[in-house]
């Protein structure tokens, strides 16, 4: 049985930590998010990462590629693209600064603007961090901006997660929902984006040049 394929994408203000969850999933090791935002603008490449699975009853394959932008913010053309074939964008914040929760009204408008699906894209929501204590004033102003997001893109607690780059904490649990989510959904409309390599003409496609060949393939499937 061919395996489902999905795409996701990471996305979120510099420093909350995405290319830190993104190093966590793919190497299971913390990186500084400083030091691995360097690199990967340094380079000019956008990472992937690929995730192959067993899903549901029947033990369904499912492919998922996961895209780091990290570093690559500036370049509104190269992300937007990656957004165009997304199943789904996870919004990242840091849960010790506000300003990165608040922020990611830009971020949810986006996705939704450049995806084929529109605003059928699954927005997910992580608040990375969990191992920085924060002060309480800033925790109530949080859960009031973590609500007012969740409600403008309606966005279930089930699809939000604290997780911890550093520690690893809840990063894998949030990364396995988000597969089977993004399965569930796709398999109940029918439908699935087209690839870029089967897409016509007169839409952009990413040169190969910008996706790191070096990214790596993981496979958790036992059938």
């Amino acid at each position: 049985m061919a395996a489902k394929s999905y795409t996701a994408v990471l996305a979120g203000k510099y420093g909350v930590g995405k290319t830190s969850i993104f190093r966590r999933l793919m190497y299971d090791k913390y990186t500084e998010e400083e030091e691995t935002t360097k690199t990967s603008a340094g380079n000019s490449e956008l990472e992937k990462y690929i995730y192959t699975t067993c899903v549901g009853d029947d033990a369904a394959p499912v492919e998922l590629t996961l895209w780091d932008t990290g570093g690559q913010e500036c370049h509104d053309s190269m992300t937007c693209n990656y957004y165009r074939w997304c199943d789904a964008a996870i919004l990242v914040y840091d849960t010790s600064d506000l300003i990165s929760l608040t922020s990611l009204h830009n971020w949810g408008k986006m996705a939704q603007t450049y995806s084929n699906l529109k605003e059928n894209i699954v927005i997910f929501l992580w608040g990375n961090k969990a191992d920085v204590v924060t002060d309480c004033d800033s925790a109530r102003n949080g859960d009031i901006a973590l609500q007012a997001l969740m409600s403008e893109f309606n966005i279930p607690p089930s699809l939000h997660f604290i997780v911890s780059a550093k520690t690893g904490a809840n990063v894998h649990t949030a990364f396995d929902s988000l597969v089977r989510d993004v399965h569930s959904r796709r398999s109940c409309a029918g439908n699935s984006l087209i690839a870029p390599e089967e897409e016509e003409n007169e839409l952009i496609t990413v040169p190969e040049n910008q996706v790191n060949a070096g990214s790596r393939e993981n496979s958790q499937c036992s059938c």
